[in-house]
């Protein structure tokens, strides 16, 4: 991912076209076939292939053969695109260096004119964790990939509804597989040895409640995406929140509540009950 910027100046409008016609139609073919590529981009077979040959190579799109030839996004690709937008729509000017990598995203560091040093982060979620989520819900034949840019766009909507009540990063755009938030100066949790760990624990309780008042319960809250600093103390990584709605919500919210006070009795020896807090969180205490 670190060449990603070195793609992305390679590509042509040629290039760009077919991977526009991936993205605005992977929503009803798993592999986009060449046809649809001819249509939209008024280019030949010949040159449409030798375009997808060309893009396979550089790792940005998958093509395959069934009953016909066809292409979807690679994380790369998507990734890239996703960029393009971006820089399109004067959200970014220049992509920086990796920040954190995990199984389900990469973080950079970026420039931008409107908005100042910010975070773009690229979700990616595999097909292991798109195989788990098809046998719950509904996906028919898609490519996987969709799911990358559900994920995003969840996440997205959760900043968005929550930021000026509870303490999240700014979020500032959302294209594909892409968010783009403001940078916060801070650590995560569990990179720092806390002074006062009993009122940060309060603080980071109180967040938990702010979030489920505004409807909303993060999923995977834990000392890994929650940052501090002496400023305060910042909620991260939404990409598997749930409406309080949702019926898994609850058991997300035990989950976070858990996993919080859990790693506090662990690192500092600080207790609370679990019941105590899910009940101050929930409004019933």
């Amino acid at each position: 991912m670190q060449d990603i910027v070195e793609v992305y100046s390679a590509l042509s409008r040629k290039d760009e076209c077919i991977m526009n016609a991936i993205f605005e139609n992977m929503w009803d073919f798993e592999y986009v076939p060449v046809h649809v590529f001819i249509r939209e981009c008024g280019m030949s077979e010949e040159k449409v292939e030798g375009l997808l040959r060309r893009l396979a190579g550089l790792r940005l799109v998958e093509n395959k053969y069934t009953e016909y030839l066809g292409a979807s996004f690679t994380f790369k690709g998507l990734s890239v695109f996703s960029l393009k937008r971006l820089v399109r729509r004067n959200v970014i000017d220049m992509l920086g260096k990796i920040m954190g990598e995990g199984k389900e995203s990469v973080v950079f560091n970026a420039l931008s004119e409107r908005h100042g040093e910010v975070v773009v982060k690229f979700h990616r979620v595999g097909y292991p964790s798109f195989k788990k989520v098809k046998e719950k819900r509904d996906y028919g034949t898609l490519h996987y990939t969709v799911l990358t840019i559900r994920s995003a766009k969840r996440e997205f909507q959760a900043l968005k509804r929550l930021y000026g009540y509870a303490s999240v990063p700014r979020p500032i755009a959302w294209e594909g597989n892409a968010v783009v938030t403001e940078l916060v100066d801070a650590r995560e949790l569990n990179k720092v040895r806390l002074e006062e760990p009993e009122h940060v624990l309060e603080l980071i309780i109180e967040e938990i409640r702010k979030m489920y008042e505004r409807g909303v319960v993060h999923g995977d809250l834990s000392q890994f995406n929650i940052l501090v600093s002496e400023e305060g103390l910042w909620i991260i990584d939404f990409p598997q929140s749930v409406d309080v709605g949702d019926e898994v919500a609850e058991e997300y919210l035990e989950r976070d509540v858990s996993n919080v006070i859990t790693y506090f009795e662990r690192a500092y020896g600080v207790k609370k009950d679990l019941n105590e807090v899910l009940r101050y969180v929930k409004g019933e205490a």
